[in-house]
């Protein structure tokens, strides 16, 4: 089988160990292009905005940001990137705040939007990465209603696909009433800083969006999230791009890197690690070759439940705090080869494996399996992340951030206000001696305070996990299994 030309790319620039290179020179070209272009930042890091922005350094560009037309702000943390060669335009956002859930539906409504795609859990690596902007439960009775921006949203159904579920949604304007049914496509087993377990289940995922007609150009863009909506969010739509240049101009006429700096104009950072690069190349030649195989609608991958099993405990401490950053992204050593993907076994058959290198033949509908696909590399040199344009998948919510520096400021206002109330005198003495005092109390008050930020955040962590599992609880599959648990359990008492 003839090599195709990204096929080629993907083995030159694998040979050579340039990977962590042309992630560089995407960065390099991208931010030379935003300088000489004057792209600002303006409105997402204006005083009245900066609370509804989950990370510090993950802004839009006022020139393609979303602008909501009602409620108290016109503003929210989302950009309208677009690839006019592909048709193809989308919303990219940061996972909901609570107080930005409103907005966020606003925006879904404003913008006619049909579907939304959410590529992480409420809960990753015991840290929120999103607010539950869903209610928790189906039924008229659960409604969420949003009265601030004249919106209703109700949890009709969902369907569950292993990787991923589906959930319908009814979104309903009370001015109007008009109602409309939105579709939430979640990935759930796309690992926050990682790439799914193989090309081919992410393909899965973007055929069923494909197919809801989510994506045509008759209806609004989807909304594309994930935490912070560069890093998951960008390799969604530089996969999606590309196939659809392919198929349209052919696999020669397309540059991956061109596409990603094109998507780059409209939000920064997208595409936020080496290893997230590496594999919209492996996924982009997986779907040249089986996206439109008839036999690819049959498979569903292996659900790995590590990161699941991870998140049930997470009851049982506090959120760790947040990782020292990475210094550069050249800072680790070089990164060691990297294998390329085989195309299918002797016969020609295509394969597939989970995160753990374990084969899945005919079981899975996709054909036997003689020999596995290698694991996608792991090499820690390729999990440094872009410090500037971070998607902060292992940091803590901006809105902790600003409740530390709010605290920091009120602490130093409390002092100050102390000392007024004391009455120091301007003595050396005296102030010698208020000063040890004083240290003394503000040293109790820090780790008070400090303690109080921890308690309540785990808190929120513990409330946010009851209410995905209740959500989780809700669905259709979840009853039926515990109803055949029950009746096993009956029939054994018997």
């Amino acid at each position: 089988m003839t090599s195709t030309s990204i096929e080629a790319e993907y083995g030159e620039i694998n040979d050579n160990n340039r990977w962590h290179g042309v992630f560089q020179s995407i960065k390099d070209k991208c931010e030379l292009e935003a300088k000489q272009k004057q792209f600002t930042l303006d409105e997402s890091k204006s005083v009245s905005n900066r609370k509804y922005n989950r990370y510090r350094d993950v802004n839009p560009y006022d020139h393609s940001r979303i602008v909501l037309h009602r409620g108290d702000t016109d503003y929210i943390n989302a950009n309208l990137v677009k690839m006019e060669r592909a048709n193809r335009k989308y919303i990219l956002t940061q996972g909901p705040l609570q107080q930005t859930v409103s907005h966020f539906w606003l925006m879904v409504w404003e913008q006619d939007s049909k579907a939304i795609l959410m590529l992480n859990k409420l809960l990753e690596n015991k840290q929120v990465k999103c607010h539950l902007y869903w209610p928790e439960k189906i039924g008229e009775e659960h409604r969420m209603n949003l009265t601030d921006v004249g919106l209703t949203v109700e949890y009709l159904q969902m369907e569950d696909f292993g990787n991923f579920s589906i959930r319908t949604l009814r979104l309903t304007d009370t001015e109007s009433t008009k109602s409309r049914e939105i579709l939430q496509f979640h990935y759930t087993t796309w690992p926050d800083f990682g790439i799914p377990s193989s090309p081919v289940a992410f393909l899965q995922f973007l055929k069923k969006v494909r197919k809801s007609g989510a994506l045509d150009d008759d209806v609004g863009p989807p909304v594309v999230h994930c935490s912070a909506g560069i890093g998951r969010s960008g390799t969604f739509c530089l996969v999606d791009c590309c196939l659809v240049l392919i198929e349209r101009e052919g696999e020669n006429k397309v540059s991956v890197q061109d596409v990603l700096l094109e998507l780059r104009r409209f939000r920064m950072g997208l595409i936020q690690t080496v290893d997230q690069l590496l594999f919209s190349y492996q996924a982009i030649i997986e779907g040249i070759k089986r996206l439109n195989n008839p036999d690819f609608d049959d498979y569903y991958e292996k659900v790995t439940n590590a990161q699941s099993e991870e998140d049930e405990n997470v009851d049982q401490a506090p959120p760790p705090l947040p990782p020292p950053r990475v210094d550069s992204l050249h800072g680790g050593q070089p990164a060691k080869p990297l294998p390329s993907i085989p195309t299918g076994d002797a016969e020609g058959n295509p394969v597939a494996v989970n995160g753990n290198d374990e084969p899945r033949g005919e079981e899975n509908g996709v054909g036997s399996v003689d020999r596995p696909l290698p694991p996608l590399p792991r090499d820690n040199s390729l999990e440094k992340v872009d410090e500037s344009q971070s998607d902060h998948d292992s940091l803590e919510d901006e809105e902790e951030d600003d409740l530390a520096e709010d605290e920091a400021e009120e602490e130093g206002s409390e002092e100050m206000n102390e000392a007024e109330k004391n009455g120091l005198d301007n003595s050396n003495d005296s102030i010698k001696s208020d000063e040890n005092i004083d240290n003394q109390e503000e040293a109790q008050l820090r780790r008070r305070k400090r303690q109080e930020r921890q308690d309540a955040m785990a808190e929120k962590v513990r409330e946010i996990k009851r209410k995905q599992k209740m959500s989780e609880e809700s669905s259709p599959k979840k009853r039926r299994t515990h109803c055949r648990s029950q009746s096993k359990s009956e029939r054994g008492k018997l």
